[in-house]
């Protein structure tokens, strides 16, 4: 039931090899480019009515050079990250993000399963802990070989999560297969369990529970900061701003935040933390959470110091009129992994 926990060998080399056998081949045309760049060059000087064709040439010969150069950065950008990898680097069978209910439904079939021998083991991690602080850490690295099961437990220290990190997993072998999740809020326990089945409680209480959230998703010039239950929002308002040099991929890292701190984007910040004070103020005695979501920077920045748990995470999500619940949606919504 389990698959190969390792990845190919021999195909990263055979990559390998190729990229290098490909920017051989560029280095020699962009030698060969120079050479007739240089006599392209020598021949504008020589003669007029030869100039023309000459100049033409060069500019083509010119643009080839440029082309091939790029083409030689990327492929040696490539390979510099091909080699950097571990042949065999351990890698998730594959992941999905679920709805709460969907989610409910999956955590249900996980509680309804059986064993004859305890070998069911149920892991929880609050936000930035590892398998080190479990209590009983002794028990646990007795129940579970840490030499035996490092795939398993090296696959979890891969996952950053703001929420924690869950882990269900069947010792049998051949079992069920291993299952980690991202829950939509956090583990409030760090603990683990070896029984007969896998231990849900703590899963179902997250899942389950109701909490009043105020949900912050920021870019440049457009906040959405919605009040929202688990089933829709209670009340939300949009901010929209003019920013010049918006960018429309890709966000702000930290050294270009605080270079791109100027005007129009301070504007929108006050603007959006004025709306965001009002609507947590308004709301001050039911909400339990703020959860930043879009650009980490700005969201930061309009959360501030407002008294109340933060935790920012990464949605796919863009303000979108007719679809505002999608954002509510995601937010609830946990991030499955299952392992090989």
């Amino acid at each position: 039931m389990f698959n190969n926990l390792f990845g190919g060998k021999k195909s990263e080399e055979v990559k390998i090899s190729e990229l290098e056998e490909q920017i051989k081949t560029l280095k020699t045309q962009v030698n060969e480019l120079e050479s007739e760049n240089k006599n392209l060059s020598m021949q504008l000087t020589k003669q007029d009515t030869r100039a023309k064709k000459a100049l033409s040439d060069k500019q083509k010969a010119d643009a080839a050079l440029k082309k091939a150069k790029v083409k030689i950065e990327a492929l040696e950008y490539e390979l510099k990250n091909l080699k950097k990898q571990e042949p065999d680097e351990l890698s998730f069978k594959k992941s999905v993000e679920l709805t709460n209910d969907k989610s409910l439904e999956i955590l249900f079939k996980i509680g309804s399963v059986r064993s004859k021998n305890e070998n069911l083991i149920s892991v929880y991690l609050r936000p930035g802990d590892s398998t080190s602080d479990l209590p009983d850490l002794y028990e646990f690295e007795r129940a579970v070989n840490p030499n035996k099961y490092k795939d398993i437990l090296s696959l979890m220290q891969k996952i950053k999560s703001p929420t924690g990190i869950v882990l269900f997993y069947d010792m049998e072998q051949p079992g069920i297969s291993p299952l980690i999740l991202v829950p939509p809020f956090p583990v409030s326990e760090t603990g683990w369990k070896l029984s007969y089945v896998f231990d849900t409680k703590q899963m179902q209480g997250i899942l389950n529970s109701n909490p009043v959230v105020c949900i912050v998703l920021t870019h440049a010039g457009e906040t959405f900061i919605g009040i929202s239950d688990r089933k829709a929002f209670i009340d939300y308002k949009i901010v929209r701003s003019s920013v010049k040099g918006r960018h429309k991929k890709g966000g702000w890292s930290q050294k270009r935040f605080e270079r791109l701190i100027e005007e129009d984007i301070r504007n929108h910040v006050e603007k959006s933390k004025t709306a965001f004070e009002t609507l947590v103020k308004e709301y001050k005695n039911d909400i339990k959470l703020i959860v930043g979501c879009g650009e980490y920077n700005l969201a930061k920045e309009i959360t501030g110091d407002c008294g109340c748990p933060v935790i920012f995470k990464s949605i796919n999500a863009k303000l979108k009129k007719h679809d505002i619940d999608r954002i509510r949606v995601l937010v609830w919504s946990s991030k499955w992994y299952e392992l090989p």
